[in-house]
Protein backbone atom coordinates (compact mmCIF):
# COMPACT_ATOMS: atom_id res chain seq x y z
CA UNK A 1 0.00 0.00 0.00
CA UNK A 2 2.70 2.09 0.59
CA UNK A 3 4.41 1.51 -2.93
CA UNK A 4 1.01 2.62 -4.04
CA UNK A 5 0.69 6.04 -2.13
CA UNK A 6 4.39 6.98 -2.74
CA UNK A 7 3.78 6.51 -6.76
CA UNK A 8 0.47 8.23 -6.64
CA UNK A 9 2.58 11.33 -4.64
CA UNK A 10 5.34 11.10 -7.24
CA UNK A 11 2.91 11.13 -10.07
CA UNK A 12 0.83 14.32 -8.65
CA UNK A 13 4.35 16.14 -8.12
CA UNK A 14 5.21 15.18 -11.77
CA UNK A 15 1.64 16.16 -12.86
CA UNK A 16 1.41 19.71 -10.91
CA UNK A 17 5.28 20.55 -12.13
CA UNK A 18 4.51 20.26 -15.67
CA UNK A 19 1.15 22.18 -15.12
CA UNK A 20 3.42 24.92 -13.43
CA UNK A 21 6.13 25.54 -15.41
CA UNK A 22 3.69 25.30 -19.00
CA UNK A 23 2.40 28.29 -16.67
CA UNK A 24 5.47 29.98 -16.22
CA UNK A 25 6.03 29.06 -20.31
CA UNK A 26 2.97 30.38 -21.05
CA UNK A 27 3.09 33.92 -18.94
CA UNK A 28 7.06 34.96 -20.01
CA UNK A 29 6.20 33.95 -23.76
CA UNK A 30 2.70 36.41 -24.01
CA UNK A 31 4.59 38.98 -22.22
CA UNK A 32 7.42 39.02 -24.66
CA UNK A 33 5.08 38.41 -27.62
CA UNK A 34 2.96 41.81 -26.59
CA UNK A 35 5.92 43.77 -25.87
CA UNK A 36 7.22 42.69 -29.68
CA UNK A 37 4.13 43.71 -31.22
CA UNK A 38 3.97 47.20 -28.70
CA UNK A 39 7.13 47.80 -30.36
CA UNK A 40 6.21 46.80 -33.87
CA UNK A 41 3.03 49.25 -33.99
CA UNK A 42 5.05 52.06 -31.76
CA UNK A 43 8.24 51.80 -34.37
CA UNK A 44 6.94 54.64 -36.95
CA UNK A 45 5.07 56.91 -34.21
CA UNK A 46 8.00 57.55 -31.46
CA UNK A 47 11.79 58.84 -32.55
CA UNK A 48 14.13 56.36 -32.26
CA UNK A 49 15.49 57.25 -29.14
CA UNK A 50 12.40 56.26 -27.51
CA UNK A 51 12.21 53.37 -29.68
CA UNK A 52 15.43 52.50 -28.72
CA UNK A 53 14.47 52.96 -25.09
CA UNK A 54 11.77 50.55 -25.38
CA UNK A 55 14.06 48.07 -26.79
CA UNK A 56 16.28 48.20 -24.07
CA UNK A 57 13.11 47.36 -21.69
CA UNK A 58 12.12 44.54 -23.78
CA UNK A 59 16.21 43.13 -23.24
CA UNK A 60 16.22 43.74 -19.63
CA UNK A 61 12.55 41.68 -19.40
CA UNK A 62 14.25 39.01 -20.62
CA UNK A 63 17.20 38.48 -19.22
CA UNK A 64 15.10 38.70 -16.39
CA UNK A 65 12.87 35.73 -17.83
CA UNK A 66 15.73 33.83 -19.57
CA UNK A 67 17.15 31.81 -17.15
CA UNK A 68 13.74 30.51 -15.84
CA UNK A 69 13.11 29.72 -19.52
CA UNK A 70 16.26 27.88 -20.13
CA UNK A 71 15.05 25.98 -17.22
CA UNK A 72 12.05 24.55 -18.15
CA UNK A 73 12.38 24.76 -22.26
CA UNK A 74 14.48 23.83 -25.14
CA UNK A 75 18.20 25.48 -25.14
CA UNK A 76 18.60 26.05 -28.67
CA UNK A 77 14.83 27.63 -29.26
CA UNK A 78 15.49 29.77 -26.25
CA UNK A 79 18.85 30.81 -27.10
CA UNK A 80 17.69 31.88 -31.02
CA UNK A 81 15.19 33.83 -29.48
CA UNK A 82 17.84 35.62 -27.08
CA UNK A 83 19.94 36.45 -29.39
CA UNK A 84 17.19 37.65 -31.95
CA UNK A 85 15.90 40.02 -28.44
CA UNK A 86 19.09 41.31 -27.06
CA UNK A 87 20.34 42.25 -30.84
CA UNK A 88 17.36 44.62 -30.87
CA UNK A 89 18.99 48.05 -29.70
CA UNK A 90 21.98 47.33 -32.02
CA UNK A 91 19.84 46.96 -35.23
CA UNK A 92 17.67 50.02 -34.01
CA UNK A 93 20.97 51.84 -34.09
CA UNK A 94 22.42 50.32 -37.28
CA UNK A 95 19.97 49.13 -39.50
CA UNK A 96 16.77 51.29 -38.77
CA UNK A 97 13.48 50.81 -37.83
CA UNK A 98 12.53 47.96 -40.91
CA UNK A 99 15.11 45.86 -40.04
CA UNK A 100 14.13 46.14 -36.15
CA UNK A 101 10.68 44.96 -37.11
CA UNK A 102 11.41 42.22 -39.02
CA UNK A 103 13.75 41.09 -36.04
CA UNK A 104 10.65 41.32 -33.93
CA UNK A 105 8.23 39.39 -36.26
CA UNK A 106 10.81 37.05 -36.50
CA UNK A 107 10.87 36.74 -32.47
CA UNK A 108 7.15 36.36 -32.68
CA UNK A 109 7.30 33.56 -34.96
CA UNK A 110 10.11 31.87 -32.88
CA UNK A 111 7.86 32.55 -29.75
CA UNK A 112 5.03 30.39 -31.59
CA UNK A 113 7.07 27.87 -32.65
CA UNK A 114 8.39 27.08 -28.89
CA UNK A 115 4.76 27.12 -27.90
CA UNK A 116 3.99 24.87 -30.64
CA UNK A 117 6.59 22.39 -29.43
CA UNK A 118 6.07 22.78 -25.64
CA UNK A 119 2.72 22.36 -25.70
CA UNK A 120 1.41 19.60 -23.23
CA UNK A 121 0.53 16.62 -25.46
CA UNK A 122 0.45 13.25 -25.69
CA UNK A 123 3.37 13.43 -28.41
CA UNK A 124 5.81 15.59 -26.46
CA UNK A 125 5.51 13.89 -23.45
CA UNK A 126 6.50 10.31 -25.35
Amino acid sequence: MKRVAAACFLLLGAVAITIWTDYMFANEMNMLEKELDTLITVADKIPEKQLLEKAEVIVSQWEKSSGLLRSIVLHDGIDELGRNITSLPQIIECSGKEEMKKMCIDAINMIKNLRECEMIRIENIL
